[in-house]
């Protein structure tokens, strides 16, 4: 059926997802005790999203025949403003620090044991409608920063927060 008055069209988009109505939140533990602090604090992110390959099977005459490949998930942003403390930053970069394979910080430059099944976070994106009930909720599972961006600093900015992102690789998500 075509929208062809304005009627038609109120009638199928009723009030429209907003997208500054949503929460963002990280397994306890994850954040060393900043979860609740991450949540009011994170200022942007994305519904994620998720990329299903292709697989040509050749076939007579140079047809090909497409087949449905493997799924693959992106890594995913967050913006998050900087509090005073820079206890977010702190806690993001603590939480990466034990993916790395090496203690670049002491002169021997010692394996470390790396992180342990405990130390990756479950992410979750809620998605609100304008009464503040969810709609759709995103879970992101075996999540971990790649990626802290910088922070610039600048005699300039004077009305301005401090932000900055962090891209994160996770496994799969699930959706209710």
């Amino acid at each position: 059926m075509a929208i062809t008055t304005i009627s038609d069209l109120t009638a199928a988009l009723k009030t429209g997802a907003r997208s500054n109505l949503f929460r963002v939140t990280i397994s306890a533990g994850a954040l060393e005790g900043q979860e609740d602090s991450f949540s009011y604090l994170c200022k942007g992110a994305q519904l994620p999203s998720s990329t299903l390959g292709l697989i040509e099977v050749p076939f007579m005459a140079g047809r090909r025949y497409k087949i449905a490949g493997d799924r693959t998930f992106p890594e995913w942003t967050t913006t998050v403003i900087n509090d005073s403390n820079q206890k977010i930053r702190q806690a993001i970069e603590n939480l990466q620090k034990k993916y790395s394979t090496t203690d670049y910080e002491s002169d021997s430059a010692k394996e470390i044991t790396g992180a342990e099944a405990s130390d990756f976070a479950v992410i979750t994106v809620e998605q609100y409608d304008l009464s503040g009930n969810v709609v759709y909720t995103y879970t992101l599972n075996n999540c971990w920063p790649t990626d802290i961006s910088t922070i610039d600093l600048s005699y300039d900015s004077t009305d301005t927060l401090e932000e900055f992102t962090v891209s994160w690789a996770y496994d799969y998500f699930t959706f209710e």
